[in-house]
């Protein structure tokens, strides 16, 4: 029997004409399971899975008061004790799509606009806490006539949904289905991108700062393969301040290019122009060796390399006027390889290891952070030397807004394609604009913070434009 799997039950009741009916709701970890008998098999199952829907009617005071499931091709409609529902609500809420997010939420301000979502500021009517709704748009979805971006939609709710409570990470908080839109229901977050945090600045970060940032984004990225997940696109414009101006707290947002770390992955190259890790942008000259091409967590590892390379310097890590220069000095890791003496030799020792060539010499998220906590760099390096890297309802009325991010970028994606002959998907960091070329609607990563007490989200239309080809 499956009772040993129940993770909550209730009692719920279904309206009938003549006797409503009482029956026992058990929540297991993958379904629900409505019987009108403990002993008898279950009346109703709903496989909680983002082909399904739940929907939620609320009475006073935006209390839950009956819930609704698809049974042949009907809603039927339970109702049960509010507290009850509502711990149901939060059990299940991002493992399938729940209809009615008016229900829930009010909608506010827009913070940005791209080709297939907005994101919009929505309001808890019971806590009048502040959330981040990233609206991903089905018309776009269904322009295309494969399932490629519904399948790419489904894998970054997978990974989400993975991805372990962490003070670094993004969590997804809830999946709302609508009549024209997907629903992925962030935390409010105040602070800015790394990226604009450094450029902010107009000096070099003290040495306290650099350690500070450089532990969380390791810690952060450890999680993420100790999950067995490869990000994929680390940039500076990827990690967010939970709070406007303070490093205390950073997170890694923008899932939207992460996998799960498994041989089948077909390769395709993707990721920021100037943060790709080079075995990636070597694909093409390896491709006909015998040996295929796997991604790893190591290329997480180089992208974070450049991302502290230009927090060290203030500059790119690899310094180019056009797109064929950027891509050459990229694959090649064609860059000015220096001891930057305004910092200690234990984070240019671990700049040296994160920017390694070969990936299977360049450090992992662990050995770095013994690097950055150990007091004995000599210790350290010689044993890294010996141990070469191991791990490898209604919807909201969105009011429409004027998209102010017009600003053409460098890598118009037909350029691109000319430069590297197949497929592939890249992002566009901010360090890249330029005043001539072919502009680019954004695409909107949800960042997250961890404030319990201070939620906030908020979204930067100037960064990330995604490039489809």
């Amino acid at each position: 029997m499956e009772f040993d799997q129940v993770i909550f039950c209730c009692e719920v009741i279904r309206k009938h004409l003549i006797v409503n009916k009482h029956y026992h709701l058990q929540l297991l970890q993958n379904k629900i399971l409505i019987r009108e008998n403990l002993e008898h098999i279950a009346k109703y199952e709903v496989v909680l899975n983002l082909k399904q829907q739940i929907s939620w009617k609320i009475g006073e005071n935006h209390k839950i008061k009956e819930f609704g499931i698809r049974y042949n091709n009907k809603l039927k409609w339970f109702k049960g004790i509010s507290d009850q529902l509502e711990q149901l609500k939060q059990r299940i809420s991002n493992k399938i799509f729940m209809t009615g997010i008016s229900n829930f939420y009010s909608s506010h301000d827009q913070i940005g606009t791209g080709a297939s979502c907005k994101v919009i500021m929505i309001k808890d009517y019971a806590t009048q806490i502040s959330y981040a709704a990233k609206c991903v748009s089905k018309e776009y979805i269904r322009k295309k006539k494969t399932s490629d971006r519904f399948d790419r939609l489904v894998n970054e709710i997978e990974i989400l949904r993975t991805l372990k409570q962490h003070p670094n990470l993004i969590k997804l908080q809830e999946l709302y289905e609508g009549e024209n839109s997907y629903y992925l229901i962030f935390e409010y977050l105040e602070g800015e991108t790394l990226h604009k945090f450094i450029k902010n600045r107009g000096h070099l970060l003290t040495e306290p700062i650099v350690r500070s940032i450089l532990q969380q984004l390791l810690l952060g990225i450890r999680q993420c393969h100790q999950q067995n997940i490869i990000h994929r696109d680390m940039k500076l414009e990827n990690v967010v301040l939970t709070k406007l101006n303070k490093i205390d707290n950073i997170k890694i947002i923008d899932f939207g290019l992460a996998i799960f770390n498994t041989p089948e992955i077909p390769f395709s190259i993707c990721g920021t122009p100037g943060y790709i890790a080079p075995e990636i942008l070597n694909y093409e000259e390896n491709k006909y060796k015998s040996e295929k091409f796997i991604y790893t967590p190591q290329i997480d590892m180089f992208g974070i390399g450049a991302m502290l390379y230009r927090i060290m310097t203030r500059e790119p890590l690899f310094n180019a006027e056009k797109t064929k220069e950027l891509l050459h000095k990229n694959q090649k890791c064609l860059y000015t390889k220096r001891s930057i003496t305004q910092y200690s030799s234990v984070l240019n020792l671990i700049l040296q290891g994160l920017l390694e060539f070969n990936p299977k010499k360049r450090i992992s998220a662990d050995q770095a952070l013994e690097i950055l906590q150990s007091q004995s760099i000599n210790q350290i390096t010689q044993r890294n030397e010996s141990t070469n890297n191991i791990n490898q309802t209604e919807e909201f009325q969105i009011q429409t807004s004027t998209d102010v991010i017009q600003t053409p970028y460098l890598f118009p994606n037909r350029k691109i394609k000319t430069e590297l002959a197949f497929l592939h998907s890249y992002h566009i960091n901010e360090d890249r604009i330029c005043q001539s070329g072919k502009s680019y609607l954004p695409s909107f990563s949800i960042r997250q913070s961890l404030d319990i007490e201070h939620d906030s989200l908020i979204e930067e239309t100037e960064r990330d434009q995604v490039l489809e080809l």
